[in-house]
């Protein structure tokens, strides 16, 4: 298996995210979004079984719990989860910015421009 960014599943190379793909550690304290996970479980003697994809240990989890109640979210990743969406957001203001910009110097380029068309 292939490892891969600190921000993306191991399992489905997909970024992680707040919404649907929360990472969730297992006992191996080997991290995998929440939907591969659900894929990769198994009930086993009453008991839901996950495999680590990476060392093959078994995290058991009883009856009574679901994935969710059971594994911790991996704070570390969900923190910076957090700071990837303001940096994100932040880029597309100031790319939002530039475009007002860009159009700004435009306008005026073609506002000094009218006069010497309008003169010949």
């Amino acid at each position: 298996m292939v490892l891969c960014e600190d921000g993306e599943c191991s399992v489905c190379l997909l970024p992680y995210s707040r919404m649907d793909r929360i990472p969730r550690v297992l006992h191996c304290r080997h991290t995998f979004c929440e939907p591969c996970l659900e894929t990769i479980s198994r009930l086993r003697s009453g008991h839901l079984a996950v495999s680590c994809p990476l060392c093959r240990r078994v995290t058991c989890i009883g009856q009574e719990r679901s994935l969710q109640e059971a594994l911790w979210v991996d704070l570390e990743l969900w923190e910076r989860i957090q700071e990837a969406a303001v940096v994100e957001e932040q880029e597309e203001v100031e790319e939002e910015e530039d475009g007002q910009k860009r159009r700004a110097a435009v306008q005026r380029m073609e506002a000094k421009q009218q006069p010497a068309l309008q003169a010949e």
